[in-house]
């Protein structure tokens, strides 16, 4: 599987020490030039930055068509944009986002999109993750929103809902 990730997922999972997730979920990991400046140079200091510098099997790539991603940072952030390009250039299996907007135009512009979570569930259904409950309940603590509605939905998503 070849991934394109946003800067949100990789500070997310650098921030819960789950960054090698992504390593064992993919063959291939990929960030757009914007996302890297966003993360390690900009971000110097703050949780991911090292982590994601450090990460060798992270490839950082440049967008060629830089007027598709101009386009888009109509809307999008420059990280986000350059990732939804980047990831059609490279046929990725999935570009990692998390903002509505941002997948939202993804999937209009012909990506498959799944966010953070979408992406732990899929570690939890090939055993990377043996339960998904603990995790989610570290990037909640660590500042990651997610409704109590939709907590719920992942947790039964992944067959460890509350008993009743």
């Amino acid at each position: 599987m070849i991934l394109v990730l946003d800067a949100s997922a990789l500070i997310t999972l650098a921030r819960v020490g789950c960054l090698n997730l992504l390593r064992e979920l993919a063959e291939k990991v990929y960030i757009p030039e914007a996302v890297y400046d966003e993360v390690v140079r900009s971000g110097y200091g703050r949780p991911g930055s090292l982590e994601v510098e450090q990460a060798a099997w992270i490839s950082k790539q440049s967008v060629h068509d830089q007027s598709a991603a101009v386009r888009l940072q109509v809307e999008l952030g420059r990280g986000e944009a350059e990732a939804i390009v980047l990831a059609g250039e490279l046929e990725a299996d999935f570009v990692i986002l998390d903002d509505a907007t941002a997948r939202r135009i993804a999937e209009a512009e012909g990506r498959k999109v799944l966010g953070l979570l979408g992406l732990l569930i899929r570690a939890k259904e090939l055993g990377i993750v043996p339960a998904l409950r603990p995790v989610v309940d570290q990037i909640v603590e660590a500042g990651f929103f997610i409704d109590e509605a939709l907590y719920q939905s992942i947790l039964r998503r992944a067959g460890e809902e509350e008993p009743s």
